[in-house]
């Protein structure tokens, strides 16, 4: 790829593991919605049942994300719980809100590893001069994940960090992608995008005049797609020889 000078990376399942599909979100989903309630639970917020709290938190949170996703809106846990407690007759002030929304981001995700040669993949794009970027759909704020990629080592690399529930629009929205151009001053043609959604990331990267790789999720049902990457990896080191490739 001639005169590559950024490469921008998707951060669920693309350089963290996130396991969807093995069970493990659905597991941390279940922990999120329990601090939740515990937390609200401690500040005196009156409640109904743990279990039918949990249970429509849990499904009601997946349910407006993938709505949200659809129709490539950004939104964050803040939206999705001021919904959610006028739903379950909970007043939403601002106090519970932030309560609730911090106990859902906090502390869920920091075991979660690396995909295989995250840092090390890193450490050479850098080595080489690339600028690096995250472009991320996600409900957390952007303060949660800056410091989930500080605890991994992961924040350094990344100047330009762009997140749909900052910006309020999603992947594959072309404006989340022009955003993350402006971050960094690249244009798209010498700018790369690597993920693992077709539609998201490759689609969205593609629609803005970007390259994009798609990086597999073998234990994740395939995504059908029309949209045809400029490459495939399977794991994360193979992008250096696809860069090699496109030059």
């Amino acid at each position: 790829m001639t005169n590559l000078q950024a490469v921008f990376f998707d951060l669920g399942d693309t350089l963290v593991d996130l396991g969807e599909g093995r069970g493990d979100y659905e597991e941390r989903l279940k922990a999120r919605v329990g601090r939740v309630y515990d937390a609200l639970a401690a500040a005196g917020a009156q409640l109904p049942d743990r279990t039918l709290f949990c249970d429509a938190l849990a499904n009601g949170s997946e349910e407006r994300y993938r709505r949200a996703l659809a129709e490539q809106q950004g939104l964050d846990i803040y939206d999705v719980l001021r919904w959610f407690f006028e739903r379950m007759g909970i007043q939403p002030d601002d106090g519970l809100l932030e309560i609730g929304g911090d106990a859902y981001c906090r502390g869920v995700t920091a075991g979660l590893p690396l995909r295989t040669g995250a840092l090390e993949l890193l450490r050479e794009l850098r080595g080489r001069g690339l600028k690096l970027g995250v472009i991320s759909n996600t409900l957390q704020p952007g303060r949660y994940l800056d410091d989930s990629l500080a605890r991994k080592g992961l924040l350094e690399f990344f100047p330009a960090r762009i997140y749909s529930s900052e910006v309020r629009v999603a992947k594959p929205h072309p404006a989340i992608f022009r955003a993350a151009l402006a971050a960094l001053d690249v244009p798209p043609e010498r700018a790369l995008h690597v993920g693992d959604r077709p539609e998201a990331d490759v689609a969205g990267a593609h629609g803005v005049g970007m390259k994009a790789v798609l990086i597999g999720v073998p234990h994740r049902p395939s995504e059908e797609s029309s949209a045809v990457p400029d490459a495939r990896i399977a794991e994360l080191p193979e992008l250096l020889e696809v860069l090699d490739g496109l030059a």
